[in-house]
């Protein structure tokens, strides 16, 4: 029996002027900096040492009021101080000493969308403190310089057998890796020949102790300046990304009373494109509102350009996302193709907005955990650690002692404030984590062509809205007052989700009878104008110029199958990693009850811990306290050199010359194997009332393989056909219907290697 031959995808034809842009693989720069000669003890720190620090170092994008955006990458162009730094924006990460070096200072932008990822190693009665961008950059150097790592179990298989969005991103400041900590961007890291030490740094609080009227007057300066900035610099394409919630609302009016609104093009999500079909009905609502909005307002629809592309192979894919994400997210997209738009645009969005009201409602779920609670502060370490259970997946066999290792490190984790209520705790803990690595992606649209602004994460807004009682921030009501203070009119026209709670109105509008958003039905025929360019960009978007070098799904599993029995062989230790939890992951990752591409990057972070070290060394900068110079030497690859096609490192490149198309330094070329191994796939088709199914592939290593065919209806499992052959039939004389095959393939040299595939549906007529 010979299966139907599949006739090869063939790319749509790309015009003749779009091709790949750089002919090599790409990652992200990476940072590491070594701070050698710190003391055992605690730092001295007192005004005279904050005035005297100046930044050296800097890693990412600057959006400084009135120069506009500046991206740097190596040495700071500008020295400048704590006082201009604490209240940075933007995406960056930056190392401050003064002039003879004897106190150096770490910190991230005021919202922490830069991640700094650190770890103090003892030598002698000195310490050497590793400061890294990402986990893996950090790992990569420990290990280089023959640090003996550990990997953190009570974190790590609460990371990893968890299907919760809370899970798909840093949500501890503790790490993969005992002792490897992420610096929160409410505190400095201080060092000196006497110590090191973590100084709380006034994010939510305001210096200077301003008022709510003059935070927000504050706040509308600082972005209109900016806007204005941006504007004035000549960018043929400033691009709003509209919804029609309440952030998206209040970006409208700060373009609007930065007097920048009329030169913005609107792009919104398609309804009809739209994955998820659960989530059509808001993505309809949000298109009418943002329609009604664009023609109240007399704004275009976006227009995008061509775009050029590489095709990415597995690894190319996975060392992408890991340059920038490793640690910090795990929403591996498990992209095949990287895109850049021929013209570099502005994007606007109404990122962040949460911080301004409340986020504990965007990660927990279901609502019932949160009313059960004790909600006394008594009970709130008892209470916190059932949100383990909550977390962890209840098929998941996980040792009883990291168990509770586990529930005592989530109870520590979600009470990041000394004192507060729980939904306090929760929404402070979406300022410290969840909103850095969601909207943290600044720097990942900048080496695509595109410059992020969200003109909501501005530390003025931010403290605002903590001078309100939590209630009233939970409401909106600092983003309502936002609006007023700029385009009151606009908080009484249609949200898609319906307008401010009645509290708000009553405090601020009791007479007001606000409108009621859109309810449907809707169609394509009701916007044809923007169908009409949406077909068009979708179009420009689904170009590709070449087949796709790998397919995600069977490389997702084969992986992360692979890569947790490897993690099992290294770790070889039953009492925190045996055979059952193994097991239990790899069976839940072949159902699709855990996500595919999130739990390989979450693996592929856990073996580089304890698999053999990367080749060549690292890249980091070395800076000697007390030694008169900022950097003593570069250790690794040695000093940075142009990459291909991409700026100098240790230049700051500004807006002019982003929309000039000057290379920037963020992007570095490395060498990859293009090929990707061919994983192992189900195929399954029909001859009459037969169903028939296939093991296409092998394993990379060749190793034989026992397979097992699960024919499925809906959730039934019919029956099922053990063989060593490659195809079997799996059911004959079956009634008309949709039917899958699930193949089951255990290594015959390691049968608790277990891989878990499912054909596409087939129908029996």
């Amino acid at each position: 029996m010979v299966p139907p031959q599949v006739p090869p995808q063939v790319p749509p034809q790309v015009p003749p002027d779009v091709t790949p842009m750089i002919p090599t693989p790409l990652r992200h720069r990476t940072a590491c900096w070594v701070v050698r000669d710190v003391g055992p003890g605690r730092p001295r720190w007192d005004g005279a040492r904050r005035a005297g620090v100046r930044l050296r170092q800097a890693e990412g994008l600057f959006l400084l009021a009135d120069a506009g955006p500046v991206e740097v990458y190596g040495d700071a162009p500008d020295p400048l101080g704590l006082d201009v730094l604490e209240d940075g924006t933007g995406q960056w990460v930056g190392l401050l000493t003064d002039d003879a070096a004897r106190t150096a200072v770490a910190l991230t932008d005021v919202h922490g969308f830069g991640h700094l990822f650190t770890y103090a190693h003892r030598r002698g009665r000195r310490q050497d403190v590793y400061l890294a961008t990402t986990l893996d950059a950090l790992v990569d150097r420990l290990r280089a310089d023959g640090v003996r790592l550990e990997v953190n179990w009570p974190f790590a298989l609460t990371t990893l057998a968890s299907t919760h969005v809370l899970t798909r991103s840093h949500w501890s400041d503790e790490t993969f890796v005992s002792g490897v900590r992420l610096l929160r961007p409410t505190e400095l890291l201080v060092m000196d020949g006497d110590g090191w030490e973590l100084h709380e740094r006034a994010v939510t609080t305001d210096p200077r102790g301003r008022s709510y009227e003059e935070l927000l007057d504050a706040g509308v300066d600082r972005v209109t300046r900016l806007l204005r900035s941006v504007a004035e610099a000549g960018w043929s394409d400033l691009r709003l990304y509209s919804s029609g919630g309440k952030d998206s609302r209040a970006v409208y009016t700060l373009l609007q009373h930065a007097g920048v609104l009329p030169h913005v093009s609107v792009s919104a999500a398609d309804p009809v494109r739209w994955a998820d079909a659960r989530g059509r009905s808001v993505i309809w609502r949000d298109l009418a509102v943002t329609d009604s909005l664009r023609r109240h307002f007399e704004l275009p629809w976006t227009v995008e350009p061509e775009y050029q592309d590489r095709m990415l192979s597995w690894a190319e894919s996975l060392e992408l996302h890991q340059s920038y994400a490793a640690g910090n997210s795990w929403s591996f997209p498990a992209a095949r193709q990287l895109r850049w738009p021929v013209e570099p645009h502005v994007a606007l969005r109404g990122a962040a907005g949460e911080t301004v009201r409340s986020g504990h409602r965007a990660v927990i779920a279901p609502r019932s955990w949160v009313r059960a609670m004790g909600r006394r502060r008594a009970t709130l370490g008892r209470d916190l650690a059932t949100l383990h259970t909550m977390i962890v997946h209840p098929e998941v066999h996980v040792p009883p002692s990291v168990v509770a290792a586990g529930r005592d490190l989530v109870a520590r984790s979600f009470a990041p404030l000394p004192s507060a209520a729980i939904n306090e705790q929760l929404n402070y803990h979406y300022l410290l984590h969840r909103n850095r690595s969601h909207f943290g992606h600044v720097l990942q649209s900048l080496d695509t062509r595109a410059l992020p602004l969200y003109p909501l994460a501005t530390p003025e807004f931010l403290r605002a809205a903590y001078l309100l009682p939590y209630w009233e921030r939970h409401r909106g009501t600092a983003v309502f007052d936002l609006i007023e203070r700029t385009a009151p009119e606009l908080n009484r026209m249609p949200f898609a989700e319906g307008s401010w709670p009645e509290e708000v109105w009553s405090q601020r509008d009791p007479d007001f009878v606000p409108p009621a958003g859109p309810t449907g039905p809707f169609a394509p025929e009701q916007f044809p104008d923007y169908f009409a360019q949406e077909d068009q960009n979708h179009a420009r978007r689904g170009r590709w110029s070449g087949p796709h070098r790998f397919e995600a799904r069977g490389q997702t599993h084969r992986l992360t199958v692979e890569g947790l029995w490897r993690l099992h062989d290294l770790t070889a230790d039953p009492a925190v990693l045996p055979d059952r939890t193994v097991a239990d992951l790899t069976r839940l990752a072949g159902l699709g009850q855990l996500p595919g591409p999130v739990t390989a990057v979450k693996v592929a972070s856990l073996l580089r811990v304890l698999d053999s070290p990367l080749e060549p060394e690292p890249l980091a900068a070395e800076v000697r306290l007390g030694r008169h110079g900022v950097l003593g030497r570069w250790m690794g690859r040695g000093r940075p050199a142009e990459p291909v096609q991409t700026g100098r490192p240790g230049g700051a490149r500004t807006q002019a010359d982003v929309i000039a198309g000057q290379a920037g330094a963020g992007l570095e070329p490395w060498a990859a194997d293009p090929a990707t191994p061919v994983g192992i796939a189900c195929h399954a088709w029909v001859e009459g009332s037969r169903v028939l199914a296939r093991r296409v592939g092998r394993l990379a290593n060749g190793a034989a393989l026992r397979c097992t065919f699960t024919l499925v209806q809906g959730a039934d499992h019919l029956q099922q056909v053990e063989t060593d052959d490659l195809q079997a039939v799996v059911a004959d004389g079956l009634g008309a219907g949709a039917y899958r095959v699930l193949l089951t393939a255990r290594r015959a040299d390691r049968p608790e290697v277990t891989y878990r595939l499912t054909s596409l549906p087939v129908r029996v007529e």
